[in-house]
Order: C-alpha cells, then sequence, then structure tokens
C-alpha cells in the first residue's frame, strides 16, 4: 500500500478522504452525531415582554430584534426605544441546575442558549454593549446574579452538558437603533463578545449563528465574519460553528456531502446544498421544533413560540399542554424522523419567567428521556456487532428469538469511515421459510422531509448516522426467523460498506402503559 504524506495541520482523515475521494468527517463532526439531541433554549429579555392584546394571535407574537411591531409598547422601553428596557427582564427565581436536570431526563447532550439573542440583550454584563442583564436592575435588586451566563455555564460543566450560544453578531437592535455604532464599532464590539464567551464563559461546544441581519449601514458583512471567524478559530479551535456555515449544515436529509464550505477552516460562506459528488463532509442539524406552539400543531407552517409565553395556549384550540411538539409523542415521533433520518434534533424548549423549566413541561421531557431510553437501549430484539460487506449485497443478518415482535429496525452507518451507503433495503425471513422477503422497501422517489416533521414524514434513501424504519410487514402477523440488511446503492463503488450496528426494537413509552 501507498504511504500518504500528510501535510502540516492537516487531519489523518482528511488526508486518507483525499486518497479515496470520500469526504471524511473530523472528530467534532463524529462527536456532533454521536449527541443526536440538542436543546435550543430561547431565554432573555423577550420572555418577559406583555403584548398588547390584539398583538396576541398574529403570526409569530414575540418581540426579540427591536424592530418586529409598530403597535405602541412604550410601557416596556422606557429609554431604550424601540428596545426593550433592561428592567424588563425579571426572572424570580432562576436556577439554571433546573434546566440541566430537564434537559439530562431527556437525554439532551448540549444546550444552546441564546446569549445575545436579534435585539442585543445580552445574558452577561459584557464590556463591548450597554444592552445586558448588568442594567436590569429590578432583577439584581430582588437578587437575581445579574449574570446568567455564569449560572447556566457553572450548572452545564457540572451536570457534564456540553455549551452552545446562539450569538447573533449580524443581529444587533440596540447597537443598530438605540446607540447608532457605527460599522467599525458594531464589528469591534461583536467580536470582542464573541471573544468574551470563549475565554469566560466555556468551553464553548459550539456557535449557533442565525442568518437574520440588523447592522449599522455601511457594515461590511464579509468583513464582520471574518474577523468572527478568526477569533474562533485562533481562541478555540475546537468550537464548532454552526447552522447554515461552518462545520454543521441544517438540512431536512440524511446526505453530508456538499462543496463547502471546508469544515473547520477559516471560509466564512453558507453551506452548499448536498451533492452525492461534494467534496467535504457536514453533519445536519433538523431544528424548527419548538416545545410551545400555537393553534397549527401538525401543519407544516413555521413554529409560532420561540421564548416562552404564558399566553401563547390563549387560541390553542386545545388550550394547554399545546397542539404538537408540547406532549412527549409527538416529540417521540419527531425523534423517530429527524434522528431516524441521520439528523441531530435541535429541539427549542426555554424556561418560563420564573427562570426555571415550566412543571408540564419538565414532566415531558422525563417521559420523552424515558421512551427513548426503554425503546432504543433496554430493549433491543436482537442486535449486530459492527460488520462491513461489499455493495450491492446483504451487510448484516439477525437471528430472531422465536416468535419476536419488533416495532422498528434501527441501521447505524460507520461514518468514521465516511457515509458510503446510498439506497438499501431490508428483508426477512419467516421461521420455516429459505426465502427472503420485503421488510423495508428501498426509496424510489427521492423525497425531503417538511420543517414540522412528524411520524408520517418520508425518508430519504440514505442511513447516514442513524435510520430508524417501520417494518412493512408485521411481526405480530408473520413469525420472523431472521431479518437482514441489503445494500442496494453505494456513493463508493467497488469498496465495502459500514455498518456500524442493526438492530430491532419494541416501543416502549409511558403513555401507552
Amino acid at each position: 500500500m501507498a504511504s500518504i504524506k500528510i501535510a502540516r495541520g492537516v487531519s489523518f482523515l482528511s488526508a486518507l478522504a483525499a486518497v479515496n475521494a470520500i469526504p471524511m468527517p473530523n472528530a467534532q463532526q463524529l462527536e456532533f452525531m454521536d449527541m443526536e439531541l440538542t436543546q435550543f433554549m430561547h431565554f432573555g429579555i423577550p420572555t418577559f415582554w406583555d403584548p398588547p392584546e390584539e398583538f396576541l394571535y398574529t403570526s409569530n407574537p414575540t418581540y426579540h430584534d427591536c424592530h418586529t411591531t409598530t403597535i405602541d409598547h412604550s410601557n416596556q422601553t422606557e429609554g431604550y426605544y424601540p428596545c426593550l428596557n433592561p428592567n424588563v427582564f425579571k426572572p424570580t427565581n432562576l436556577d439554571a441546575n433546573n434546566w440541566m436536570e430537564a434537559s439530562a431526563a431527556m437525554g439532551m447532550k448540549e444546550i444552546c442558549l441564546t446569549a445575545h439573542h436579534e435585539g442585543g440583550f445580552a445574558l452577561w454584563p459584557t464590556k463591548f454593549s450597554n444592552y445586558s442583564v448588568a442594567k436590569s436592575e429590578t432583577w439584581i435588586k430582588a437578587g437575581g446574579s445579574g449574570n446568567v451566563l455564569r449560572e447556566f455555564v457553572d450548572a452545564a460543566n457540572a451536570w457534564g452538558i456540553k455549551i452552545c450560544y446562539y450569538l447573533n453578531v449580524q443581529d444587533d437592535g440596540y447597537m443598530t437603533l438605540v446607540e447608532n455604532a457605527s460599522p467599525e464599532e458594531f464589528i469591534k464590539n461583536q467580536v470582542g463578545m464573541v471573544h468574551e464567551v470563549l475565554t469566560e464563559y466555556g468551553p464553548v461546544h459550539r456557535f449557533w449563528f442565525d442568518g437574520t441581519k440588523s447592522a449599522p449601514k455601511g457594515t461590511n458583512i464579509t468583513d464582520l465574519w471574518e474577523h468572527v471567524y478568526k477569533e474562533i478559530r485562533t481562541t478555540s479551535p475546537n468550537t464548532m460553528i454552526s447552522s447554515y456555515r461552518g462545520d454543521v449544515c441544517a438540512s431536512t436529509g440524511t446526505l453530508y456531502t456538499n462543496d463547502g464550505p471546508p469544515p473547520n477552516s477559516t471560509d466564512t460562506s453558507n453551506c452548499q446544498k448536498p451533492s452525492p459528488t461534494g467534496k467535504y463532509f457536514h453533519p445536519t442539524e433538523m431544528h424548527g421544533i419548538t416545545i410551545q406552539e400555537g393553534p397549527d400543531g401538525n401543519s407544516d407552517a413555521m413554529p409560532t413560540y420561540w421564548f416562552w409565553h404564558p399566553w401563547a395556549c390563549a387560541k390553542n384550540i386545545s388550550g394547554c399542554p399545546w397542539v404538537g411538539h408540547g406532549n412527549a409523542s409527538r416529540i417521540f415521533d419527531s425523534y423517530i424522523v429527524t434522528v431516524g433520518h441521520g439528523a441531530t434534533l435541535n429541539m427549542n424548549i426555554p424556561p418560563e419567567r420564573t427562570g426555571q423549566m415550566n412543571a408540564s413541561v419538565f414532566q415531558v421531557m422525563k417521559d420523552v428521556g424515558k421512551a427513548l431510553n426503554d425503546t432504543f437501549k433496554l430493549n433491543n430484539v436482537a442486535k449486530t456487532a459492527a460488520v462491513s460487506g461489499s455493495c450491492p449485497g446483504p451487510v448484516g443478518e439477525l437471528t430472531l428469538p422465536s416468535n419476536a415482535v419488533f416495532d422498528y429496525i434501527v441501521t447505524m452507518e460507520d461514518l468514521s469511515q465516511g457515509q458510503r451507503i446510498s439506497n438499501y433495503t431490508v428483508e426477512y425471513q419467516a421461521a420455516g421459510s429459505g426465502t427472503w422477503s420485503t421488510l423495508v422497501s428501498p426509496v424510489q422517489a427521492k423525497k425531503q422531509l417538511g420543517d414540522r416533521p412528524d411520524g408520517h414524514d418520508p425518508r430519504d434513501q440514505y442511513v447516514g448516522h442513524k435510520r430508524i424504519d417501520l417494518p412493512e410487514v408485521s411481526p405480530t402477523n408473520v413469525s420472523m426467523a431472521k431479518v437482514r440488511f441489503v445494500c442496494l446503492e453505494t456513493l463508493a463503488p467497488g469498496e465495502d460498506v459500514h455498518v456500524r450496528s442493526f438492530s430491532l426494537h419494541k416501543k416502549l413509552v409511558p403513555w401507552e402503559q
């Protein structure tokens, strides 16, 4: 075998990918996919906004960017118009350990907190803005710490939950509309805030950068991003950038390869569309799912509530708990078609105004965590170890105990070898028969998930990190002796494909017991 010469700063996996022409993930990307569940946590000054009655039932009745509405709200601005006055922020009993307990119960491995959302209100006493919790005198006088990030970081590190920040460097309503910062000041301050959280509130596992924009006129956005990337890559090289650029790409499919940008680089360009001939590997994240929804429920409309609002259920067709993702069954279904379609699920579950998780939501999170653990970790009907084989052909076979009953077929590809499997089927042998029959059909039409996935969304043709399939033939109707995974197409012709695990599971959830 020819030797591989590796240039300085290039990982072994990247060098191997160049030889094999198969894009390889780096260690951070593999770890990201293994997390499977991460929690978006929208918490900040919009949590405490009291909108006028006529604004409650519009399409997105929250207030986070200082210019959402022209409806009079001067009673909550007081010198900061059009932004909300920092004294509006006043949690009565903030407890970050409560957040971690709820997240851990559901199986979350990371929390992505809105350290500075679109309005610019910072959850730490930053030196680079006059719009932060340091100005929340009402909260501080009532015994508040004046530093949400410090409480968050201390609790996250104690619980072993990774730290992620939503920090919108190109959207700061206060700095743009109230302070009237110059473009140069704006860039300096945004980069300064990134440096602060990297050096004082970490370790930062990931930044989640949004696409919205509110910056002073004349701001060179490309220059801003170049400075931000340089700060991150220099100060904290292992910190990931997501979700429309950088190291992770938001997507509704299971194909991880595209033509850019190169991961772990200073290339600030946006994620390209997935392509089977792509040069780079990007894990996918599925977001846009939030615990507190309006009456649209199962529709494909955008979620209604990102920040917690006590009035969110006022016109909900079922009151509270909510239609849609406010119940454990729907969240479980969403896991099946997000994580079970190869993505990492980033679900928004924010604290309420007390600064703690809502009690009913906490119970939902516990129920979901128990269901996932009992179904996919404790209730294996049959499972193989890692196995490799040629494609097309069978790769992995299970011999079932007699009268085995299962609800889910779970296949995981070994992505440390790159993504290879591009279509497949699952087959079974009935007891006493030597004939293989179809249990999961191959994908004929290539389909995409909607932005509000539930158990009825179609799958695409890839396996990726994890594929959860439902059997098309019920094991309660047919006694099955064997089940096997069959690779039909590959992105690496002539080379083996690698299955990390192949298993069958019986659904075991607390709400059906």
